[in-house]
C-alpha cells in the first residue's frame, strides 16, 4: 500500500475543490471516496501496477468463524493487503462534535473500529486508509496518535500531515 500512495495521493490532488465542499458543508461521503478508488484501482490495474482488486472482500473471522467484510483487497507482487477506508471531515462548519478526537473514539464511527475489525481477522498486509478534511495541524495530529489505545499501539500511522494549507490528508495506517 506504501508504494501505491503516490499514486493514490496524486488521484485525489486534482479534486481539491470536492474537499472544500466536502468540508465546507461538514459532510461525510464515505461512499465517494470508495467510489473514487474503484475508478484508481481499475486504472492501476490496467498499468499493471496492481495485478487484481476486490472491493468489499469476505474473509474469515478467526474468532467466531463468521465472514466480514474489508473495504478492498488489493493485490501488488502476489500479496494481498486488506484495506478499510474512512472519511473523516473535521471542519465542524456545521458545529457538529466531529473534530480529530470524534473518530479516535472506541466506538462505531471511526478508526479504532476498524483496527480491531482487522485484528479479528487471520490475515497480513493489514491497512487503514483515513481521508481527512481539512487537513489537521501537525499538533492535533501527534496528539491524537497519543490517544490511540495501547492495546492498538501496533496499528502504527505511515503519513503524517506536512501542510495544513492543504484541503486533504490521506492518512495511512499499518496494523
Amino acid at each position: 500500500m506504501q508504494v501505491l500512495l503516490s499514486e493514490i495521493e496524486g488521484w485525489f490532488s486534482s479534486k481539491r475543490t470536492h474537499f472544500d465542499v466536502f468540508a465546507e458543508v461538514d459532510s461525510r461521503i464515505e461512499g465517494w471516496f470508495k467510489a473514487e478508488m474503484l475508478v484508481l484501482l481499475t486504472q492501476l490495474k490496467e498499468r499493471k501496477l496492481i495485478s487484481d482488486f476486490k472491493r468489499e472482500a469476505k474473509v474469515i473471522c478467526t474468532k467466531t468463524g463468521k465472514r466480514k467484510q474489508v473495504d478492498f483487497r488489493i493485490c501488488k507482487d502476489g500479496n494481498d493487503h486488506y484495506c478499510e477506508l474512512k472519511a473523516l471531515c473535521i471542519s465542524q462548519a456545521a458545529r457538529t462534535p466531529r473534530n480529530l478526537g470524534f473518530y479516535f473514539r472506541d466506538d462505531h464511527v471511526g478508526l479504532i473500529k476498524d483496527f480491531k475489525k482487522l485484528d479479528l481477522l487471520n490475515i497480513s498486509n493489514r491497512w487503514v486508509m483515513a481521508f481527512i478534511y481539512p487537513s489537521p495541524t501537525t499538533d492535533s495530529w501527534k496528539a491524537i496518535i497519543q490517544s490511540v489505545p495501547s492495546a492498538l499501539s501496533h496499528w502504527t500511522p505511515v503519513t503524517v500531515p506536512q501542510n495544513t494549507h492543504e484541503p486533504l490528508f490521506i492518512s495511512l495506517w499499518q496494523g
